[in-house]
């Protein structure tokens, strides 16, 4: 235990607890603030919190939700990571500890949307950071576990069962109007909590398919300084040996990326796919990407003198059939074409 609690206080983690201190105290806010005074209800042990602190009024909502989560953490033990138990159970401490100390903050008592919205925005937040730092709030995800371990059912029909049962209930004292509002509060927060957890800035992976890979690369290494990665392909029409290229941008590089792709090669294939996250070296700044108007000057100075070179039109051009999503392929007419640089569409009819 001593080795456990000694690998855990260290200089690496610190940062982890602090932010997962910031996500506590934000989650608290909005409970404390927002959901408790307007009878909303939450999801998971708050929810049924919430509901026993009607009937037991001298029961503490915080104290409920410590002496919840804390035998499930205990039974949990096994079957999870030291680390995310010991993060779980320092959050939910933490914030049975706020909930005391804050109890009698200002709060806002008033329009029931406004609350649910801004409570899960600002609670969405709080649980989205603790779980990004490798914590949680604990509730129904550890108990989720304890029930697939021991009964078979899966931690996410666990949840999704166990949360109807608190809403209806809820529904049942406290009103249809209230569920319904608690229920626009759970969807905001996990909205929230979803892009907490993922970071705001998008990031996308592109897979291209071109008859000038080389141009292709060099273009993203120079304009948007990304690397890339070559796939062997083949065609499954032709049989012929393609250079696949594989690259990770973020959302600010999309449309400078295909409109610079487009302009090398018009017949390009390529597919675009939204990615939750990316490890490894990337840059995700907004500053780090090229922008348009600086592309499009780049064009427009490359047109001015543009290099040709005669290519061997060895490998089919890949053409698109919209119907019924088919790609097939097509032989070019002639052996060579020019590899000529052109500004973007939107600069040609200047």
């Amino acid at each position: 235990m001593k080795s456990v609690l000694a690998a855990f206080f260290n200089k690496n983690n610190l940062f982890d607890v602090a932010m997962v201190t910031i996500g506590s105290v934000l989650w608290v806010v909005a409970l404390v603030a927002l959901l408790v005074p307007n009878a909303l209800l939450s999801l998971g042990f708050t929810g049924v919190a919430i509901i026993i602190n009607y009937f037991l009024s001298f029961l503490p909502i915080s104290v409920l939700i410590f002496l919840m989560n804390v035998p499930c953490i205990i039974l949990a033990w096994k079957e999870l990571d030291k680390r995310f138990l010991f993060l779980t159970l320092y959050a939910v401490t933490l914030q049975s500890v706020l909930m005391e100390v804050l109890k009698n903050m200002p709060s806002y008592i008033g329009d029931p949307m406004l609350v649910a919205i801004f409570a899960g925005a600002l609670g969405g937040l709080g649980s989205g950071i603790v779980i990004r730092r490798g914590g949680s709030g604990g509730g129904t995800d550890i108990l989720g576990v304890i029930v697939k371990k021991r009964w078979g059912y899966s931690v996410g029909t666990f949840s999704l069962a166990f949360n109807i049962c608190v809403i209806s209930l809820g529904a049942v004292l406290f009103g249809l109007e209230i569920a319904m509002y608690t229920v626009i509060f759970i969807a905001v927060c996990s909205f929230m909590t979803d892009k907490a957890i993922a970071g705001m800035g998008k990031k996308y992976t592109v897979m291209i398919v071109t008859a000038y890979p080389e141009n292709v690369k060099n273009a993203i290494f120079d304009r948007l300084h990304r690397g890339v990665t070559f796939l062997k392909g083949k065609s499954a029409f032709s049989g012929d040996q393609k250079d696949v290229i594989y690259c990770a941008i973020n959302q600010y590089e999309l449309a400078v990326l295909k409109d610079m792709i487009y302009t090398i090669d018009p017949d390009v294939f390529m597919t675009i796919s939204e990615t939750t996250e990316i490890y490894g070296h990337f840059r995700s700044r907004k500053g780090d990407a090229i922008t348009a108007h600086e592309l499009e000057n780049s064009f427009v100075e490359a047109a001015q003198e543009p290099v040709s070179a005669k290519i061997e039109r060895e490998t089919p051009v890949i053409n698109i059939i919209n119907k019924d999503h088919e790609i097939v392929d097509k032989e070019e007419v002639g052996s060579e074409r020019k590899n000529t640089w052109y500004p973007p569409r939107s600069l040609r009819n200047k």
